[in-house]
């Protein structure tokens, strides 16, 4: 899995006014100032790029326990090596009293007192704010493989693995729904002619909409798949046929577990309920004559 970034708390005025920005052009890189003085050592030690991004997770400072944003994490700077750097110093305070005001400048301490250093820059593109936001908690962290526990106060990072893209997607629905809605428009096209779905196929959106499906699944028995892959030995229990192609991943005949009595019709997860199938014999039993 990818590594990712999530930081806990950042201000959402900070966050609108890149949203504003993106709006105005969509390939803007915009900039982050995290306040502590740690270095960000996922970013210093993988210094991403344009060609090799890092996801960014961001909780805002009103609700630390949701991730509300994403973005993804273009370049990674140590702040204190700017001042030497009078040109790149000039672009970036020019861009930010432009695109992001609320930022003032590139500052190099978070107190009036000058005693907390920043020393992070982030350049980051394709901020977005999430249709569904999700718990913190669903973050796993890279230094102990355990879910982030939510924090009481903003501040902080942590190395986390990569979540599915599918959080970023607007539109959802029930697989059962799903399911049905495409039998029935199935069977309408079959009531046209030939001619007429071709007029409509003329028309029609080659590019499907990406849509996230939500269904109920169980959470299956690791040892019962175990066993009965190896009961079944490479042959197929239905048809006593050699398993059809050897499995990428680890080398061996590629066969699927079938439950007899379906779990969702309360079957048990048990190796003598299940039945190591080819692909073509578990398709039949579901959905043959």
């Amino acid at each position: 899995m990818k590594q990712a970034l999530f930081i806990n708390g950042i201000h959402e005025t900070v966050l609108d006014e890149i949203i504003k920005a993106k709006k105005k052009d969509k390939d803007i890189v915009c900039y982050l100032q995290p306040y502590k003085n740690q270095v960000i050592k996922l970013l210093e030690k993988e210094q991403p790029s344009a060609a090799n991004p890092i996801k960014l997770y961001i909780s805002i400072t009103t609700n630390l326990n949701l991730i509300e944003y994403t973005a993804e994490i273009i370049n990674w700077e140590d702040k204190r090596k700017l001042y030497d750097d009078k040109n790149r110093l000039i672009f970036l305070n020019n861009h930010i009293k432009e695109h992001q005001q609320n930022e003032v400048d590139i500052y190099e301490f978070s107190d009036e007192e000058k005693t907390k250093q920043c020393v992070n820059l982030l350049s980051i593109i394709n901020l977005k704010r999430i249709t569904n936001p999700f718990s913190v908690s669903n973050l796993i962290k890279i230094s102990d493989n355990t879910p982030y526990k939510p924090r009481t106060q903003s501040g902080g990072w942590s190395a986390v693995h990569e979540v599915s893209n599918l959080i970023e997607i607007k539109d959802s629905g029930f697989s059962e729904k799903i399911e049905s809605d495409l039998e029935a428009s199935i069977a309408t096209s079959k009531e046209i002619s030939s001619e007429n779905r071709k007029k409509r196929l003329e028309k029609s959106n080659k590019t499907p909409t990406e849509i996230q499906i939500i269904s109920k699944g169980f959470k299956r028995n690791a040892d019962v798949i175990v066993e009965v892959l190896q009961r079944a030995n490479g042959v197929c229990e239905k048809c006593n046929q050699n398993a059809p192609f050897i499995r990428k991943k680890d080398s061996t005949p590629y066969l699927e577990v079938h439950h007899k009595i379906l779990l969702a019709n309360s079957g048990e997860d048990s190796i003598e309920n299940a039945i190591a199938v080819c692909p073509n014999c578990h398709k039949e039993l579901h959905f043959g004559v």
